[in-house]
């Protein structure tokens, strides 16, 4: 739900997901990477240091928490899927690039119906981060 409105805009616009004291969901998060293959490993990317990277900046912080509450991103921009996914990619992008890949994709499911694909841009300057329209696939 939005800081910036009231309990009734939220419920209008929001549905069950404006509850004041939060819902949950079981996300599936989906990260593409694009490179070149290493001739030595065959490999793009180390998928055990992959892991770590999403481990270490999305799953570890956003697990078991309040979105709204829990992460400063969220306290002002509403964690929808879309934004969400938005979120996860600028805090991919970094760590992704060093490890020697690009990261080409986020896709965040919300549930079988509903997901949001976000793709990366050129890296973003040091500002904090801002949601920005995206297409989502709903």
């Amino acid at each position: 739900a939005s800081p910036r409105l009231s309990y009734e805009e939220n419920c209008e616009i929001y549905g069950k997901c404006a509850r004041p004291h939060g819902h949950g969901h079981n996300y599936h998060l989906e990260i593409t990477v694009k490179g070149t293959i290493d001739p030595r490993t065959g490999m793009l990317v180390d998928l055990a240091q992959l892991q770590s990277a999403i481990d270490d900046h999305v799953v570890e912080p956003f697990d078991h928490t309040f979105l709204n509450k829990d992460i400063p991103y969220f306290e002002e921009v509403v964690p929808t899927a879309e934004n969400i996914a938005v979120h996860i990619r600028d805090l991919l992008q970094a760590p992704i690039a060093a490890l020697g890949a690009s990261l080409y994709k986020v896709k965040l499911i919300e549930s079988p119906n509903n997901s949001a694909e976000v793709y990366a841009a050129v890296p973003q300057s040091s500002e904090r981060p801002q949601a920005t329209p995206e297409f989502a696939m709903v």
